[in-house]
């Protein structure tokens, strides 16, 4: 019913205009036949009415098989469902059919060929991923096997640069991850101070190489979380505050339990300006900074999203990181 009012609205102008007709018919049967004007008046009211609702409901019924062939053109917009359309409109309208048909297949021609290449990169990605693995394994074996042959300062420079291509690789897979609809969480409970020693441990290279000094504070609450995934998360904070904060800086961080499980990271380095401070999760936002890629917070942010942990930054004093964990 909708529709046919909507028909109605549309063909306004053609009804007034047969309206304004009809009447002046009347008014000449009135003139001409006075003694049959109230038959007259039936015939001609009943022929216009048909006149009215045969061309509506025509368009109707043209309207939907004119709609079917559009979105069967618009879902695959091939020669062949172009020329199935074009038969039910108009030549003019069939000429901007035949330009969209050629604009949609060109775009879709483009829009192959980038799914090709973005595919062909992942692919080289992770191939390359996977071939990182094996010097690194085998540079992992000299420094268990071969670290007392080497001076201390040695030794320390390697780590730590073992552990910043680990870094980086480790940054490449959860990018990858973050594309696939099903990501392989593990949620259990998981004592928030220990994961952090555990970040601590794993980034040891690069805190003494910063001279990074490191304090905790509050109890050692758990929380239901992915283990990995939070400590990925973790070992992006100490990275921020070690490589932005400045040689010999001091990063407090406390535990404490509210309405929800809060983390805060606190170092004493110049900080952020508050200018900057709304885009430092964006991807690639690097505040100017040479040395940063902008991937380390922007996937912490995505993937304390995802763990249904909110990632908040505030500059006073230095940055201050807070991890909002619910309870």
């Amino acid at each position: 019913m909708k529709r046919f009012f909507q028909h109605l609205y549309d063909a306004r102008v053609w009804i007034i205009s047969q309206f304004i007709l009809t009447a002046f018919f009347i008014f000449l049967a009135w003139l001409a036949y006075p003694e049959t004007f109230t038959v007259l008046i039936l015939v001609m009211v009943l022929m216009s009415g048909l006149l009215l609702l045969v061309p509506i409901g025509y368009l109707m019924r043209k309207e939907k098989v004119v709609q079917k062939a559009f979105r069967i053109f618009l879902a695959e917009p091939e020669l062949e469902n172009e020329q199935y359309l074009a038969r039910f409109v108009s030549k003019s309208n069939s000429k901007l059919i035949q330009q969209l048909g050629e604009t949609l297949r060109e775009k879709e021609d483009r829009l192959t060929q980038q799914n090709l290449e973005v595919s062909d990169y992942e692919t080289y990605i992770e191939e390359w991923v996977h071939e990182i693995k094996k010097p690194l394994s085998l540079l992992t074996l000299i420094l268990d096997n071969r670290s007392d042959e080497m001076s201390a300062l040695v030794r320390q420079r390697t780590t730590h640069a073992r552990n910043e291509i680990q870094n980086d690789v480790e940054k490449i897979l959860y990018f990858s991850r973050l594309r696939t609809v099903h990501r392989d969480y593990l949620f259990e409970r998981v004592a928030l101070r220990a994961v952090f020693e555990e970040a601590i441990a794993e980034n040891a290279s690069l805190i003494a190489e910063s001279d990074l000094t490191i304090s905790i504070e509050g109890n050692d609450i758990s929380v239901t979380s992915d283990r990995r995934s939070l400590l990925f998360i973790l070992a992006q904070l100490i990275h921020n505050s070690a490589k932005y904060a400045g040689k010999g800086a001091h990063l407090s961080v406390r535990i404490e339990e509210k309405e929800a499980i809060i983390v805060t990271f606190h170092d004493n380095g110049p900080g952020i300006s508050a200018r900057d401070l709304p885009f430092i999760f964006d991807k690639g936002f690097t505040g100017g900074r040479a040395k940063a890629t902008g991937m380390g917070l922007y996937l912490a942010q995505r993937i304390a999203t995802d763990l249904n942990i909110q990632l908040v930054a505030e500059t006073e004093e230095g940055l201050r990181m807070s991890l909002v964990i619910p309870k």
